[in-house]
């Protein structure tokens, strides 16, 4: 299909690459949408992601045997494309999710004060470990791009304390800023 435009050798390879890392880019970024239920964006991305994937695979299948260094260009480009659009993902952080801490009693109360300082929601719970050690059980919903934030003030606070992340699908009621 690109050859129409009189694209060939080089500039066709380059077009070809550009064209299928953009896809995968595109795909990726659908997934994440679908995946957080926002469905306008995610069919969006799909239409770009397919108009890509015809015009970049008719341009590859055209003449294949002739120039089977198209096929290399166009593996090559889906292989670096994948890490690209996770890396474009993660720099958008679209959607919400929950930290769970897990903390000595004391650090739990100072985590809750300098989350709760800086704007966020929190919810504690009372545990022990194992051995029957009290712990504290520290909950905050939060926004994505909020993460690397919130996970360095608790690091200041309680350096040991144990952290996990999890993407929420959705999140009603509460406090969330």
């Amino acid at each position: 299909m690109l050859s129409y435009l009189g694209l060939t050798g080089f500039w066709l390879y380059v077009v070809i690459f550009l064209g299928k890392m953009a896809e995968v880019c595109f795909s990726t970024l659908r997934i994440m949408f679908v995946g957080k239920s926002r469905k306008l964006e995610g069919a969006i991305f799909g239409f770009i992601e397919i108009a890509l994937w015809v015009i970049v695979v008719s341009s590859v299948l055209d003449g294949l045997a002739q120039d089977p260094m198209k096929a290399v260009i166009y593996c090559v480009a889906f292989t670096l494309g994948i890490p690209l659009g996770v890396k474009i993902e993660n720099l958008l952080a679209v959607g919400l999710t929950s930290v769970q801490v897990v903390a000595a009693n004391a650090e739990g109360e100072k985590i809750g004060t300098v989350l709760r300082e800086h704007g966020f929601g929190v919810t504690f719970l009372d545990g022990h470990s194992v051995d029957g050690t009290k712990r504290e059980l520290v909950f905050v919903q939060l926004r994505r791009k909020r993460i690397n934030y919130a996970i360095r003030l608790i690091r200041e606070v309680a350096p040991d304390a144990v952290i996990s992340v999890s993407d929420l699908r959705s999140f009603r009621g509460g406090f969330l800023r």
